[in-house]
């Protein structure tokens, strides 16, 4: 037993670029609360040892780097080395604004042949992304839709909190609307805290009596301001290793996100709260064992019982916002895949079959969603 075990790891080292099935010993099937996710159970290689560099170098950093001015200014400008990487040869960018919000288009260089616009939200926990970090995802999305992918550049900290961003992202959804020529195929996509503001642009939409996203897309978003408490109608069934966003933080983060003085949040301030306002079909992902995952599951059972269409993938042994990495895991590819199917079904432009993973299974164990009194 314990020499086919070796065997098999020794050919999984000798094949980094492939996808395989690895069940850690006493690790079944991914259990789930919302019955109707697809599991994701495969991982590559490359995504083991990035998971595990995270786990060992940015988690400490994220765990131990002071949230002052100075520091998120020193995250800034490591951000904008990302500006220096090569861009796509296949896609052509411009940069405008809308309702006076900074944004950058991107749309294949032949041309767009979707009448769909997908609205992008970078995720950075409010203080850190940009449109330079996320412009491959953002380039991958065009090239697999066949969209104009429009990526916001929205105000965040120190300049301005959770409730300015908000209203940046808000500001430029109302202003694409206006201009659109097919405002009915807007589709709203975001990773991390540009989950959050995914979720926050089809609450205000309906509170606002705008036209709603005709598809909302959700790399682990975040779906409430206090992820880190457990004290809430939210099962978990798995326990919280994420691979390097450090839970002991957030209770500092959030008094960044939220100061004593400032604007107050329009609408809920934690999306999980505002799901009877949010009526767009919605493609959710999440990691195995990451913090966020328990909101999503939570979120997803919130949307189904209310008839709202919802496609959740669980993955595992992948990191946070996994997707955003194009071009380095297949994983990556994988799931923006997958949004791209969900975003041009809703839109009622897929012409053929969407495409399936084939190493998926779905699980027995289902969840509810517990009442206020037994958290």
């Amino acid at each position: 037993m314990f020499w086919t075990q070796l065997r098999r790891r020794l050919m999984i080292w000798r094949r980094p670029s492939s996808t395989v099935r690895m069940l850690l010993p006493g690790r079944g099937p991914m259990r789930v609360v919302y019955d109707k996710a697809v599991v994701h159970e495969s991982y590559s290689f490359r995504a083991r040892v990035l998971q595990r560099a995270a786990r060992l170098v940015f988690k400490p950093l994220l765990r131990f780097t002071p949230l002052n001015d100075r520091s998120l200014a020193t995250i800034r400008a490591v951000d904008k080395l990302s500006a220096r990487r090569p861009r796509s040869p296949y896609v052509e960018s411009i940069k405008f604004e809308l309702g006076g919000v900074p944004v950058e288009s991107m749309v294949h260089r032949f041309g767009s042949t979707s009448d769909m616009t997908i609205l992008y939200l970078h995720g950075g926990g409010f203080f850190s992304g940009s449109i330079e970090t996320h412009r491959r995802i953002c380039e991958r999305l065009a090239r697999k839709t066949g969209a104009t992918v429009i990526s916001v550049d929205y105000i965040q900290l120190p300049e301005g909190s959770i409730a300015d961003s908000v209203q940046d992202v808000i500001t430029a959804y109302e202003a694409l609307l206006e201009q659109s020529v097919h405002p009915d195929k807007v589709v709203v996509a975001g990773d991390s805290a540009g989950g959050y503001l995914t979720m926050k642009v089809a609450e205000l939409a309906n509170r606002r009596g705008l036209q709603a996203p005709a598809a909302l897309l959700c790399f682990s978003p975040l779906l409430s301001i206090d992820p880190d408490r457990e004290d809430k109608a939210v099962q978990r069934i798995t326990r919280q290793r994420d691979a390097y966003l450090p839970v002991q933080r957030i209770a500092q983060i959030r008094e960044r996100w939220l100061p004593e003085e400032g604007s107050a949040i329009e609408g809920y301030a934690s999306p999980l709260h505002a799901a009877a306002y949010i009526t767009s079909p919605t493609f959710l992902v999440a990691v195995e064992d990451e913090m966020l995952r328990p909101e999503v599951e939570a979120m997803a059972l919130l949307l189904h019982e209310r008839g709202v269409e919802v496609e959740t993938h669980l993955w595992r042994k992948q990191v946070h916002a996994f997707p955003v990495l194009a071009k380095v895991l297949p994983e990556s590819e994988m799931a923006l895949q997958l949004a791209a199917d969900f975003a041009s079904r809703a839109v009622g432009e897929l012409d053929r079959p969407p495409f399936v993973d084939p190493d998926t299974h779905d699980e027995v164990i289902v969840g509810e969603l517990l009442p206020d009194d037994a958290a």
